[in-house]
């Protein structure tokens, strides 16, 4: 029996909620996949996507009761939707959320939180006025990869910390599907750095257990352009017959070497914190050795992680110390997260836990994110205390 769940079989949790979904990509679909497997008394009561196959492809797959809506305002207004699951475009979610929110219901969304301070100050009012729950999908929060991580620097095991550097580096398919679906658009997404690699922000200033205080940045777009296009017939295409750089799936996505898009396919930051940690980051959307390491260099000790490998290393600074290796995961992007955050939310469904990721984690991504990207589009330092003073305000 599992002490958490009552008298319910191991590993099931007791929520009943019934869920509306919002935008059923797969993503959304993923994790509702999990959820059901972990709390069977959950149900999906209605869906909406103005992408009649999308919604197909979702009922198919886990909801093959739901009611298809006809719009957001319909699904949030329905008596049999207690909590609303939004996977749609990151520039819907400001405003699904606030929808669902004034309908009463209890959110979760994927990330990133929004697009800018201004929607997530809007956001955060309907949450406080609403007194419903709402938790983020900052997926990695709830590795226990990066929970070991955690572990290790709480425990002083490297003293304290000094300096850290840290990157994600996405395999040439990866960074193709993204240059190649709604993604390398701004106005559907957001900066690179804020779609894809707001999870690494949000775990840089929790491992960190600080805020940036100075910012810098520089980045562009050289690989993904229309004059590198030979490169997919230089690699040839897999065993299967598809492209390379085309060989996740997606129905809508146009060939990644389009000039169509204004988002960039590397960027480097560098980040001083205010208690004077300085950090370096580096995203990169072709590479042929996935990486999302950081590498966190302390007074006494030194830590190395890397989702890539699932390994986390440790040494303590002295003569012939050992190097204590483990893997709390087997690899994968997402750390070994995706079951952990599921069941979390099943238990939040339930009453038992509030969210791991939730308006803090998401409102510090955010601006951190759109700092350093300010700071590369006008080439200069960006200083973030006024950006702290108008999150503080929100309360």
């Amino acid at each position: 029996m599992n002490s958490s769940t009552g008298s319910i079989a191991p590993g099931l949790v007791p929520a009943t909620a019934r869920i509306g979904v919002i935008g059923t990509g797969s993503r959304i679909c993923g994790v509702l996949k999990l959820l059901l497997r972990i709390a069977p008394g959950v149900r999906v009561t209605a869906v909406f996507d103005p992408d009649a196959a999308a919604i197909a492809r979702c009922r198919a797959g886990v909801a093959p009761d739901a009611i298809v809506c006809a719009s957001e305002a319909e699904l949030c207004g329905r008596a049999d939707v207690d909590w609303v699951l939004i996977g749609s475009w990151n520039s819907l979610h400001a405003a699904q959320a606030i929808a669902a929110f004034t309908a009463g219901k209890h959110v979760f969304c994927e990330k990133p939180l929004a697009l800018s301070l201004d929607e997530a100050a809007s956001m955060h009012a309907a949450w406080r006025a609403s007194g419903r729950t709402f938790a983020l999908g900052l997926v990695l929060r709830y590795s226990p990869f990066y929970r070991a991580a955690r572990a290790v620097l709480d425990a002083g095991r490297i003293g304290r910390l000094l300096s850290f550097e840290f990157n994600e580096t996405l395999g040439f398919n990866h960074g193709g599907y993204i240059h190649g679906n709604w993604r390398r658009h701004t106005r559907n997404a957001g900066s690179h750095l804020l779609e894809k690699c707001c999870h690494d922000l949000d775990l840089a200033l929790w491992l960190a257990g600080d805020l940036p205080s100075r910012v810098a940045s520089f980045g562009g777009r050289t690989f993904f352009t229309p004059e590198n296009r030979f490169h997919q017939d230089r690699i040839g295409p897999d065993a299967e017959g598809r492209p390379a750089f085309e060989s996740w799936p997606d129905a809508n996505r146009v060939n990644p070497f389009t000039a169509d898009k204004d988002i960039v396919d590397h960027q480097v930051a560098i980040l001083e914190f205010g208690g004077g940690v300085r950090a370096t980051f580096h995203a990169h959307c072709m590479t042929a050795i996935t990486e999302r390491r950081f590498y966190m260099l302390g007074s006494e000790g030194t830590l190395r992680l890397d989702a890539s490998t699932g390994k986390l290393e440790l040494r303590r600074v002295g003569w012939d110390e050992p190097l204590d290796v483990s893997n709390p995961i087997g690899g994968g992007g997402h750390a070994g997260a995706d079951e952990p955050m599921a069941r979390e939310l099943a238990e939040c469904m339930a009453g038992l836990r509030a969210p791991a990721a939730g308006f803090p984690e998401g409102l510090r991504s955010l601006v951190v994110a759109q700092a350093v990207d300010q700071a590369m589009h006008e080439g200069r330092v960006v200083d973030l205390a006024p950006l702290w003073a108008r999150v503080q305000a929100l309360g």
